[in-house]
């Protein structure tokens, strides 16, 4: 039977942070209203939803409060796979092109098919303080040189801040700063107290474990829909931590980052005289759900 408010849907799981991809048309002004309502406990429900268009020159997601994420261009990328709209390169490399709300330009993805799902990785736009006129691309001008430059700013003793195109991250080393059980409200406190309140997007990420082996515990804000999620796994937060591990080394740093949902998301970052060419993060992308959701616009009475 047809419905009124009946929306083709994909839900992926990378690495636990289960994302909503909305394949049908939505105006940009309701996309708040229907991700609070799909991502509801009595609806689909996931942490975090995403509005794909494949027409046009490249495929493009948009995110509920027109914010960037990581994880959910990920999700993207195994669709493309998933639907074998990607290059097919050697050794079953799958590679592509995407657009996304939050960042100017192209991001490239790669695939590859495995036992446990696809394998999706994205090139993540970086801060203007990596040294990049584009980022997206993480290329700097013909000929210029930019200077050495931090990437996390420190603000308070054991707290980081990084500030990444369309989502800011305060890190916080778990030592100092324990993850608190009124998270919810600790969060929000700090997201203000550091002037991020206007941010699309805004985390506060609990760091922690040895070196070798790091964690985190992420907290993230979107600021138009008014939801705060203590995440099961944040690609843009795991990103983060790696480049301040990228500011203390030079060459390529490689990290495995243990989420809560117990995945790992990789993350490699380049760093060359202070300057950050590139940074990937990437990782196994569930596809766990297809269908069509139904939308009722108002809650259960």
């Amino acid at each position: 039977m047809h419905h009124q408010s009946a929306l083709r849907f994909h839900k992926f799981s990378p690495g636990g942070n289960t994302t909503i991809l909305v394949t049908d048309p939505v105006p940009a002004p309701l996309r708040a209203a229907v991700a609070a309502e799909l991502m509801g406990e009595d609806h689909v429900h996931a942490e975090q939803v995403g509005f794909v268009t494949l027409a046009g020159p490249r495929p493009r997601i948009d995110m509920m409060g027109g914010e960037f994420c990581g994880n959910a261009c990920r999700s993207l990328a195994a669709l493309l796979a998933l639907k074998r709209v990607l290059h097919a390169g050697p050794g079953g490399l799958m590679s592509g092109e995407i657009e996304s709300s939050g960042v100017s330009g192209i991001l490239p993805v790669r695939v590859v098919h495995t036992p446990h799902g696809p394998d999706a990785a994205v090139r993540m736009p970086l801060p203007p303080a990596a040294g990049n006129a584009d980022p997206a691309h993480g290329a700097s001008p013909r000929g210029a040189q930019p200077a050495p430059s931090r990437l996390a700013l420190p603000v308070a003793d054991g707290l980081m801040l990084v500030r990444l195109p369309g989502i800011a991250h305060l890190l916080l080393d778990a030592s100092a700063h324990p993850f608190p059980g009124d998270w919810r409200d600790h969060a929000r406190a700090l997201i203000t107290r550091h002037g991020l309140d206007d941010e699309p997007a805004a985390g506060c990420i609990w760091c922690h474990g040895p070196l070798a082996a790091p964690a985190i515990t992420p907290v993230v804000r979107v600021r138009d829909t008014g939801s705060i999620i203590l995440e099961s796994a944040c690609g843009s937060g795991s990103l983060a931590y790696g480049l301040h591990r990228a500011d203390m080394a030079e060459g390529e740093i490689s990290l495995a980052v243990r989420q809560p949902s117990g995945a790992t998301i990789r993350v490699s970052v380049s760093r060359r005289d202070g300057v950050t060419p590139e940074a990937w993060i990437g990782g196994t992308v569930r596809h766990v759900a297809s269908g069509t959701a139904y939308l009722h616009g108002d809650p259960q009475t």
